[in-house]
């Protein structure tokens, strides 16, 4: 089964002016699969989204941001928590549109003030992550579901920060169209932190695709490249050729780099390709199984590899 997911933070400062980030991808990590067999063993003392933890990281962020790790289960340094409430979390149609029937996409909505860190003056947020199983109010506690580690949001006591975040359920029964094992072609230097040290280490242990790579013994070990790094490189690989795309109402926008095809509203999309029979449910879909990329891929990458491309490599 595979979880992918995605999310939005719209501050709002005292004046009432609204400061919108554009839509990230988020990393589902480790636990959240201990969780999903808990739940369906009924676990007693077990249950789903709990909380909503927000936490200021580490200030060496602020020169370069690191890339979580599927291994994390815990925010670097969580500052408070917040309790979800039920309506808090809704389905959501292949539109996005909320759904009373279940559906295998959900939103998660919540609101930190300022005021809520008890910090005199601007609080540094720079990480977040959802937490369930037995999590109670207090830090670190539960099961990690997700974690994002984002540019420094200074907040003031009188600013608000709204955050959605979607995760969406992959895997189980796959349309006749659906296809995996894209990007198997592209160089290993694609990935998100590998870069040119890494890389010849890996091209010395004749490891030179994202094939390669996540094919990889997990015990295997290469000379120069620690071997937590080297499973967070094997993960990254694996999670590029785990891609569920389908293909066939998707040739119009073969063109487009994956940062474009990320970035840009879905109806915009669509508005810009009126003969193409592409539907918005159809691009947020696209969206969502794409997400997953800007995880995997470094930024270089996002904004030169086009749909094309990723589909033929």
């Amino acid at each position: 089964m595979i979880f992918t997911g995605r999310y939005c933070d719209t501050v709002v400062d005292h004046a009432g002016v609204h400061h919108v980030h554009p839509w990230r991808s988020n990393l589902v990590v480790a636990t959240c699969d201990l969780l999903l067999a808990a739940l369906l063993r009924r676990q007693e003392g077990i249950a789903g989204i709990l909380f909503w933890a927000v936490g200021e990281g580490e200030r060496e962020w602020d020169a370069r941001l690191p890339s979580p790790r599927t291994t994390n289960t815990r925010l670097a340094r969580e500052l408070a928590r917040q309790a979800l409430r039920a309506d808090q979390i809704v389905y959501l149609d292949p539109s996005g549109n909320p759904s009373e029937a279940p559906t295998a996409r959900l939103e998660v909505t919540a609101e930190f003030a300022g005021s809520d860190f008890g910090a005199e003056g601007t609080q540094a947020l720079r990480e977040f992550g959802l937490f369930g199983g037995d999590a109670t109010e207090a830090p670190d506690t539960g099961f990690m579901i997700n974690q994002v580690i984002h540019p420094r949001i200074d907040l003031g006591p009188e600013d608000t920060l709204l955050r959605r975040l979607q995760l969406t359920v992959g895997g189980g029964q796959v349309g006749r169209e659906a296809v995996v094992g894209f990007g198997g072609a592209l160089p290993v230097t694609s990935l998100h932190g590998v870069g040119t040290v890494y890389a010849e280490a890996l091209d010395a242990a004749g490891i030179r695709t994202i094939r390669a790579l996540s094919h990889i013994n997990p015990q295997r070990r290469i000379a120069g490249i620690p071997a937590v790094t080297l499973l967070e490189f094997r993960a990254k690989a694996r999670m590029v050729q785990h891609l569920q795309i389908d293909v066939a109402p998707f040739a119009a926008l073969s063109g487009r780099s994956i940062s474009s095809l990320l970035l840009t509203p879905p109806r915009t999309i669509v508005q810009e390709l009126p003969d193409s029979g592409i539907t918005v449910g159809a691009v947020a879909r696209l969206q969502d199984e794409l997400a997953v990329l800007q995880v995997a891929l470094d930024e270089d990458s996002l904004q030169r590899i086009t749909l094309g491309e990723l589909l033929s490599s």
